[in-house]
């Protein structure tokens, strides 16, 4: 095989440019203490070294993930607090009114500090972070998720489901909070109540004297006695129980655009038992009459809104326009108050409670992430660290390969054609 000048420089170049190369990429490794990696030698350390680079950006954005909502639900705990707070001053509040003798003007004064507990909690359910979303909007991020008309009505305009973060592969925890869970939804199960109506009922039952849950004989001036209902607007519902004799009879019925004829359809319904018969004598007063009856009335309910007037006035003196008697509903009731201002305390708790429960889980996987972070780095470090002994072993053939093909080439390079001729 015959090989030219031209050929015997070319192949010696690419000689040098091979170890040259090798040499670099060896002092480069050397310098940085890593690897060099390449998929035609290391397949095997490439695919390995990939797969924990993933997993470590996954582990990594569960660790951020955990970090903010341990950041989010410590900044909502502060507004639980405040709740909390509210909700024991508002069961002081019913102990120090739970007397019959306040003076109009001393309601008058509980009634302007549950307005302002009212405000308070308004605004602590319309708290928001700092980057303007609400702390109680829950998936939607609305800044306000709660509303006050002109009459003093709440209502809820965010969603009922939380935000949530991804914090494992199979694990989202809570990132804030529902407002319909936390404002909307006390008491037991069968029977959810928001916050803002016990607010409401508490006042409004500070504008009568304390009642007892029966009324007395409503005929025991004679054998007719007027009932004065409230406006009952589009729809109204009414329950009571109509007591004749010590026999108690269930009235149920629907008012429509001010009609109470259901009303006294529903006690005519039992006049065969009671012999109590009822008329509508004008657009919102019913007449009773009965003779020789003890009629009582108890449990009274209706649904219309908490910030207007529910109770029924009794005038035992028919066409007089004096109101002898004030019949509350149960929700105004000394003890049905005392009762839903507990379970909003206890609520407020609970919350609070399921809060710290989610921080504590989020405390926990953030630390775990963080040690599964520190392990992946090890593990990474393993693959990536170069072995300096064996580097510099190699090192220091190759430059002596490159002393020993320079000499060579030079000794070649440098020899006529009459060396060769002899």
């Amino acid at each position: 095989m015959t090989i030219t000048t031209s050929g015997f420089y070319q192949k010696n170049i690419d000689l040098f440019n091979r170890i040259n190369k090798d040499v670099s990429d060896i002092q480069v490794q050397v310098s940085t203490g890593k690897k060099s990696l390449s998929l035609k030698h290391d397949v095997q350390e490439v695919s390995l070294l990939n797969a924990t680079e993933e997993h470590k950006s996954e582990v990594s954005q569960f660790n951020n993930n955990a970090g903010r909502i341990i950041s989010d639900l410590e900044r909502v705990d502060i507004s639980f607090e405040q709740l909390v707070n509210a909700s024991v001053r508002l069961k002081e509040l019913h102990v120090e009114t739970s007397n019959g003798f306040l003076s109009a003007a001393e309601r008058r004064n509980f009634k302007l500090e549950i307005a302002g507990l009212k405000t308070e909690i308004f605004q602590v359910a319309n708290g928001r972070d700092a980057l303007g979303n609400g702390y109680f909007s829950g998936a939607s991020g609305e800044a306000e998720p709660f509303k006050m008309n002109n009459f003093g009505m709440i209502s809820y305009s965010g969603v009922a489901g939380e935000k949530s973060l991804q914090v494992s592969r199979d694990t989202q925890l809570r990132q804030n909070f529902s407002g319909d869970e936390v404002f909307l939804s006390a008491g037991s199960a069968n029977g959810k109540f928001s916050i803002f109506d016990a607010i409401d009922s508490f006042s409004r039952s500070l504008d009568f004297a304390i009642a007892p849950d029966t009324s007395s004989n409503l005929l025991s001036t004679g054998n007719n006695a007027d009932l004065v209902f409230n406006p009952a607007g589009q729809a109204t519902n009414y329950k009571f129980d109509l007591v004749a004799n010590g026999t108690t009879y269930k009235v149920d019925a629907n008012v429509y655009g001010n009609d109470f004829n259901g009303i006294v359809a529903g006690i005519n319904s039992h006049t065969g038992s009671t012999g109590v018969t009822a008329v509508v004598s004008s657009q919102n007063k019913i007449t009773l009459s009965g003779v020789g009856v003890d009629l009582r009335i108890k449990n009274f309910s209706t649904d219309l809104p908490s910030t207007s007037d529910q109770y029924i006035a009794v005038q035992k003196v028919v066409s007089s326009n004096v109101t002898d008697e004030t019949i509350l509903p149960l929700s105004l009731g000394s003890a049905e108050v005392e009762k839903k201002l507990h379970e909003v305390f206890e609520h407020f708790v609970k919350m609070r409670v399921d809060l710290g429960s989610s921080v504590n889980t989020a405390q926990n996987i953030e630390q775990s992430t963080r040690d599964t972070l520190v392990d992946l780095n090890e593990n990474i470090s393993q693959i990536e660290d170069a072995e300096m002994s064996e580097l510099l072993t190699k090192l220091q053939g190759l430059l002596t390969n490159k002393e020993a093909a320079q000499a060579t080439f030079s000794r070649l390079s440098s020899k006529t054609l009459f060396d060769y001729l002899g």
